[in-house]
């Protein structure tokens, strides 16, 4: 079970960099599902190939879900797509744009738009070394996942320790407002921290912390009280969410 969630979300170009999100996080949360996916690894062995670009494509909704549920199980070393919405205008790519989506899939990052007329695209997905990288055209597809694995997380601390015996405490999905006011804090480079490990006054308390792009100091959970900027707060009682930023002194 982790113990934090790091995000740090480019307003620039909707790219949201994470370690504590997973494929199966995002799969479980968008609501905006791909109709076919471009895959940006060469050497992928996933996918039926696709002659005019040279990447291996999956097509349809059934196929997708089912190289989800693949990916997750599996463990990939990488993972790298971009999805599209109609085969005939991929093969209308010129070579120019297909030598940026090449370079795109090869640095994790965009020569110009990461969003292609041709492919209507509403997502890039990257996901290496625990870190994911995920650009969304429509950033409530990202709050929807982040607020999904808050909740499921709060889930699992408050039940981790329950005897058999004793009823499940629920958890009420954090609402879609609140996960919108984080987006300021998002964009400093941010740690959820979920360290806290049971009710305390009737309350479970997620505090935010800045680390920027240091991540190491994220993954190793090297936080002080002059890092935190705010919190997010579960009242078990009444069952609601709160974001309380704190004070700058």
């Amino acid at each position: 079970m982790s113990d934090y969630i790091y995000i740090h979300l480019d307003n620039m170009t909707n790219a949201v960099l994470s370690d504590g999100l997973t494929n199966l996080d995002f799969s479980h949360s968008i609501v905006q599902r791909p109709k076919n996916l471009l895959l940006l690894d060469p050497n992928c062995e996933e996918g039926e190939y696709e002659p005019h670009t040279g990447l291996k494509i999956i097509r349809e909704p059934e196929e997708i879900e089912q190289y989800f549920l693949y990916i997750s199980k599996k463990r990939e070393p990488q993972i790298k797509w971009i999805d599209f919405n109609e085969l005939a205008l991929v093969k209308q790519l010129t070579p120019m744009e297909i030598s940026e989506l090449l370079y795109f899939g090869h640095m994790r990052t965009q020569l110009h738009s990461p969003f292609f007329y041709k492919l209507q695209n509403n997502y890039v997905f990257f996901e290496t070394d625990r870190l994911t990288k995920v650009y969304y055209r429509h950033l409530e597809e990202f709050y929807l996942t982040i607020g999904g694995k808050i909740t499921r997380l709060v889930l699992e601390k408050l039940n981790n320790k329950k005897s058999f015996f004793k009823r499940a405490i629920p958890v009420e999905p954090v609402p879609l407002e609140i996960v919108k006011e984080l987006h300021a804090v998002f964009q400093e480079g941010i740690v959820l921290s979920f360290k806290q490990e049971e009710i305390v006054n009737k309350t479970y308390t997620i505090p935010i912390y800045v680390v920027e792009d240091r991540l190491r100091e994220a993954r190793e959970q090297r936080y002080t009280e002059e890092m935190k900027i705010a919190s997010l707060v579960y009242n078990t009682s009444k069952k609601t969410w709160h974001f309380f930023e704190d004070e700058l002194n």
